[in-house]
């Protein structure tokens, strides 16, 4: 990786933020914690299932009944518990689109978890990456998931991180023989309850995205 790395989730955070967040983003990119837990990781998993499965609940309702069954230890395991509950809650209301439901897909697993954008490395590593067929032709898309109970991504944003994982397949992952859809493109943000595809023409959102970037690498050449 270059010098300049974010995730995609933290990148779209990044739009819009204050000065301050600004800089606490890339400090903490400049400088991640290695043996940081990564929150919400049982919803996170069981929603990938769900989507696989096409919609079926059977995983997010036995996710819930083991989180359920939890004795958190710790202030940080219950609040994860809590929010783990909540998110695979309101994820039951979310409706699948009709294009996740009705193709035939496998599950694919790239090698390459990064697109770069001006110099930006660009964390995308979605968390379900599928191939199928769509009228006959060989199709990509893939899906980020946000959970974050006090900062739901607006649908800017949402779209933002949609838009990155369409370059990210088209750019990384795609072989001459797949399409890239942009409606098969999504981020799901379970606290906003909504799962937003890549617009149909992503020029302008891609526009935006560098301009992001350029300002990113800005703030990082100045922050100590």
């Amino acid at each position: 990786m270059g010098k300049y790395k974010v995730s995609v989730n933290q990148l779209a955070e990044f739009d819009g933020a204050s000065e301050a967040a600004k800089k606490r983003i890339i400090s903490q990119q400049r400088k991640p914690d290695a043996f940081r837990i990564p929150w919400y990781q049982l919803p996170k998993a069981r929603i990938k299932k769900c989507i696989a499965l096409k919609g079926d609940l059977a995983p997010i309702h036995d996710a819930i009944s083991i989180l359920q069954a939890r004795k958190p230890t710790s202030p940080r395991q219950t609040n994860d518990r809590n929010v783990s509950i909540e998110a695979l809650t309101r994820f039951v209301e979310i409706k699948l689109p009709s294009i996740i439901k009705n193709t035939d897909f496998e599950i694919i697993r790239p090698k390459s978890k990064t697109v770069a954008v001006k110099d930006v490395d660009i964390i995308v590593a979605p968390e379900i990456v599928v191939r199928g067929k769509v009228n006959g032709k060989t199709v990509i898309g893939g899906v980020k998931i946000h959970i974050s109970k006090n900062s739901p991504f607006d649908l800017q944003k949402s779209k933002a991180v949609a838009t990155i994982i369409y370059k990210y397949l088209k750019d990384e992952v795609a072989t001459k023989d797949d399409a890239v859809l942009p409606e098969l493109c999504f981020c799901l943000d379970v606290f906003d309850g909504r799962l937003v595809a890549a617009p149909e023409r992503v020029d302008a959102t891609l526009k935006n995205i560098r301009e992001v970037c350029d300002e990113f690498k800005t703030i990082w050449d100045k922050t100590v």
